[in-house]
């Protein structure tokens, strides 16, 4: 049996095609995933939603940076993810924008589920088409003005979102 220094310091030479093949995989996907995305700097619409529980609301808020977050209730990464905006919505106005539903109860019910403390908005196709989703969940960082600066597709758990919305 080899003692663990030694074990560790074969570890990275032993597998590297395979930690270099699965990284590019990853990137790939992910590259794959956000193609049909808005473009960073490009401006972002600001549309005026119903509020799940709330009145109606706009998505953006001018000259506060803002998460937006795109989720369908039927979508089981978004089930996984969305929880992960509650404990984000003290580092920047966040909001969850629900797509591809039935109805407002299919949402609450949703929403419900996860007791979300985000303020959830009630988007339509327009909104879809404006934001260019194409899978959920899908979501952007926008400035005061209106411009993308970041842009993901599928699973992030918190601290993937605290980076990505910290480095921006």
């Amino acid at each position: 049996m080899k003692p663990i220094g030694k074990l560790l310091l074969t570890f990275p030479g032993k597998y590297w095609k395979d930690l270099t093949l699965a990284a590019l995989i990853f990137t790939a996907v992910t590259v794959w995933m956000q193609r049909d995305m808005l473009q960073l700097t490009q401006q972002a619409d600001n549309f005026v939603l119903p509020g799940l529980s709330t009145p109606s609301a706009a998505i953006l808020n001018p000259g506060e940076r803002t998460l937006v977050y795109f989720f369908a209730p039927w979508c089981n990464i978004c089930k996984l993810s969305i929880g992960n905006l509650s404990r984000l919505n003290d580092e920047l106005h966040t909001v969850a924008v629900a797509l591809d539903y039935k109805n407002a109860q299919q949402v609450a019910t949703f929403v419900g589920d996860r007791e979300l403390k985000v303020p959830v908005l009630l988007g339509n196709s327009q909104v879809a088409a404006a934001y260019q989703i194409s899978v959920y969940p899908s979501y952007y960082v926008i400035d005061g003005q209106g411009k993308v600066l970041g842009r993901s597709a599928g699973y992030s758990s918190l601290a993937g979102l605290l980076w990505r919305t910290q480095k921006i």
